[in-house]
């Protein structure tokens, strides 16, 4: 009945796959995935609890472990000064405001990460408890199978269709293809092995021979969609991955002995070594980058600066707009998974990640090799150990929501069968029905039960607190208003200022078409008519003390300080903007309309040369953006309108007449 009840629940996490992730989703699988810890943790058997406990090795719980404490130590406050991030110094000076110092640039995105960690980890270990059974495990197997199948079905048909009504980027790219391949080549092989053993029925005949025809076909599909979504380098870290499964059933069914293995093992090295010559490595690259083939121009300078400890959990996406070029915002540049963890992580914590990556694929191909008959569960382990290392540095698809929880079943799927029998065998006597013959057999063997609760207590403890504690940060999540997770635009924030949403509204027409999105400001649209200028002041001050690279935040507090006299100095504030998002497009309009109406902003030496950049981007890279500068000079101040014309002037003289002729 537990296990039943928990195969509910990992259906209803697989309904997430085909969700793009957001908060709500990440609260609800945090909810679903807490009922089923709580549920292991309060209702399994002492004996599948004592079967659990011998996974969790004290090496094994510091693997798990180690991300959470690295991931806590970015996010706490240091005592010493000058240990963090710059960021926080500046942004307290510009603040006013005393701001504890740390590692990670962005708190809210640490935690965020740290929540989604923490999903992923209770995803593993939910299924390794389901399938330390032999029995649950099969049909694991064929629901992950289904699963990847159906991704890689909706990925075929949408790349066949590119005009159809799917969202530009989708959950369904390679690593789903790749493990899908990797568990249907298991489910093949498995087939085929039962039609080998002994039949007990003149019917059963039937059940492999569906069950092999539904692998090929799932190994077909998972191919061509590993092709189609990426590339040459995903379709050869499916085929290394498949051939690390084969080689365990090579060593199994025909190469006994110490030679026979060895010989194995070299020709599969030496297919390992000769895959990489089909591969196109950049070599002039960061390692992490090597394998990429999108733009990766700001990912190498992040890697030029990475810090030791990290720029925080889940932040590359914050440090983007500091090291990307003009417009590149707007092209949404992705890296590859080695490289954001190299970022947001630090480089000693990827080379631990590898280290460990290395060992737990040795450990699985090992008990691969020892096991009996579940002995292909952990050489899908092994082997998408394989094709996902490289994938990681070819792609970013790994630190998805979807993908880490897919990942997450298959390597709790193989840790549970790479143990060997003895703990299994109480299990499976457990849930089999009692028969007359084995009745006293069975009672027999629940004698030790009160010794197996007595023995393992911190099991069930330690299962009931991941549980709870993963039901408290559902209701953190869902209590939370985030007011800069729901991003509008800055004219609905702007409420009642009438000057700003004019100037604005004038200009993000033209910015929006120059630039795919418009200036965003985090506030829930409901809201932002009722809330007041203070409390818009106070929830912008708020943001920034958690985000401090939020450029447009910067710009849009230094918009309403100078509107309303604020307690905040407007030229400290549109610094912070620029520094932030320096070549972000769609801020060039109220930037300039913020710059060009302070006159203090105008005498700053330094702000002066970023306005005159901002104009030279409008004028000459962005004409849809030209209106904006109309905009702004219509609104600035007689030394602003002064600094204007003397800058534009060198750019293109004849525009300087048609601004001084629509102006009144």
């Amino acid at each position: 009945m537990f296990q039943s009840s928990v195969l509910a629940t990992l259906a209803a996490v697989a309904a997430d796959f085909a969700v793009v992730p957001n908060l709500l989703s990440l609260a609800a699988l945090s909810g679903v995935l807490a009922a089923a810890m709580l549920a292991a943790g309060l209702f399994a058997t002492s004996s599948t609890l004592a079967c659990f406990a011998k996974l969790l090795r004290p090496l094994f719980i510091l693997a798990l472990a180690a991300p959470v404490l690295w991931i806590a130590l970015q996010v706490v406050p240091i005592p010493l000064r000058g240990l963090g991030n710059h960021i926080w110094v500046t942004a307290s000076a510009a603040l006013d405001q005393p701001l504890a110092e740390r590692f990670s640039v962005d708190v809210r995105e640490t935690i965020l990460a740290l929540s989604h960690y923490n999903a992923v980890l209770a995803a593993g270990l939910v299924t390794a408890v389901v399938t330390l059974d032999k029995n649950r495990a099969a049909q694991v197997l064929y629901i992950l199978v289904s699963i990847t199948a159906a991704i890689c079905i909706f990925s075929v048909w949408r790349s066949s269709n590119q005009s159809g009504s799917w969202p530009a980027e989708q959950v369904w790219t390679s690593t789903a293809a790749a493990l899908g391949a990797l568990l249907s080549t298991a489910m093949a092989v498995r087939a085929v092995d039962q039609f080998r053993r002994p039949r007990r029925s003149p019917r059963s005949p039937a059940g492999p021979l569906v069950i092999l025809t539904c692998a090929i076909l799932s190994l077909i599909v998972s191919v061509a969609a590993a092709v189609l979504c990426g590339g040459w380098i995903a379709l050869i870290a499916v085929l290394l991955g498949m051939t690390t499964i084969l080689t365990v059933v090579a060593i199994r069914k025909w190469f006994f002995g110490l030679w026979g293995r060895a010989g194995v093992l070299a020709t599969a090295a030496m297919l390992f070594v000769a895959s990489f010559t089909f591969i196109p490595i950049n070599r002039n690259s960061d390692l992490t980058t090597a394998l990429s083939t999108q733009t990766r121009a700001a990912t190498e300078r992040m890697l030029q600066d990475t810090h030791p400890i990290g720029s925080g959990a889940g932040t590359f996406a914050a440090l983007l707009p500091i090291y990307a070029d003009v417009g590149m915002l707007a092209m949404r540049e992705r890296p590859t998974a080695a490289a954001a963890v190299a970022v947001e992580m630090g480089r000693t914590f990827l080379c631990g990640l590898l280290i460990v990556t290395v060992m737990s694929a040795c450990m699985l191909f090992g008990r691969a090799l020892s096991r009996n008959h579940s002995y292909l569960y952990p050489a899908v382990g092994a082997g998408a150990s394989v094709s996902l290392t490289i994938l990681a540095f070819a792609e970013n698809s790994l630190l998805d929501l979807w993908a880490s929880l897919l990942v997450a079943a298959v390597f709790g799927l193989a840790f549970a069968q790479s143990l060997s029998g003895k703990a299994r065998d109480v299990e499976t006597i457990e849930l089999r029905p009692p028969t007359e013959a084995s009745a006293q057999t069975t009672a027999a063997r629940r004698i030790p039960w009160p010794v197996f609760a007595s023995r393992w207590p911190p099991t069930r403890v330690a299962l009931t607190m991941i549980g709870l504690l993963l039901a408290a940060q559902t209701g953190w999540i869902v209590s939370q208003r985030w007011p800069f997770s729901d991003r509008l635009s800055v004219t609905s924030v702007a409420g009642s200022n009438e000057a700003l949403a004019s100037t604005h509204q004038s200009t993000r027409e033209h910015a929006s078409t120059a630039s795919g999105f418009t200036a965003i400001l985090p506030l829930k649209s409901d809201k932002a008519a009722e809330i007041s200028r203070s409390t818009n002041l106070n929830a912008l001050s708020a943001v920034l003390q958690y985000s401090p690279l939020r450029g447009d935040v910067w710009l849009m507090l230094a918009a309403l300080s100078k509107q309303h006299a604020a307690p905040y100095d407007t030229t400290s504030l549109l610094k912070m903007s620029y520094y932030t998002a320096p070549n972000a497009v769609e801020l060039i309009p109220l930037r300039l309309s913020v710059a060009l109406g302070t006159d203090a902003a105008i005498k700053e030496p330094e702000l002066r040369d970023l306005i005159r950049r901002d104009l030279k981007v409008a004028i000459t890279g962005r004409p849809p953006l030209q209106p904006a500068i109309a905009a702004a000079y219509q609104s600035a101040s007689a030394d602003g309108r002064a600094f204007a014309d003397s800058s534009i002037l060198e750019l293109d003289p004849g525009y300087v007449q048609k601004l001084r002729s629509r102006s009144p």
